[in-house]
């Protein structure tokens, strides 16, 4: 059997703490997520140390694209999350993106991450 392990950390890959459609379970990111969309996901990338400008792409009006995309690959990197960028693109493009965020936005929370609302 074959571990693969985070380059950064050395450590083994794991999984999310919690699964893609666990929107339920932390109503209060789920109401914002599709509710006020673009606005939490900016609060999310901000929470990430990036600009709110990041976070409010993926529509229409959105000011990065691909911003999302980048938040959720540059997140799993960062703390050692199995993944790919395509999985990550299939996630935030073809299933759901509000759903997206707040597993990410659950994931900031699990690690101690600094609330934004």
């Amino acid at each position: 059997m074959t571990t693969v392990t985070n380059q950064v950390l050395g450590a083994p890959l794991r999984g999310w703490s919690s699964g893609l459609c666990d929107c339920c379970a932390d109503m209060k990111s789920c109401m914002c997520s599709f509710c006020f969309g673009s606005f939490y996901y900016a609060s999310i990338s901000t929470r990430m140390g990036e600009n709110c400008c990041v976070g409010c792409s993926g529509y229409s009006c959105g000011c990065v694209p691909g911003g999302h995309l980048a938040m959720r690959s540059k997140f799993r990197a960062s703390h050692g999350i199995q993944g790919s960028i395509c999985e990550d693109h299939y996630v935030m493009n073809s299933l759901c993106l509000p759903c997206g965020m707040c597993q990410l936005s659950r994931e900031m929370d699990k690690l101690g991450y600094s609330p934004n609302c």
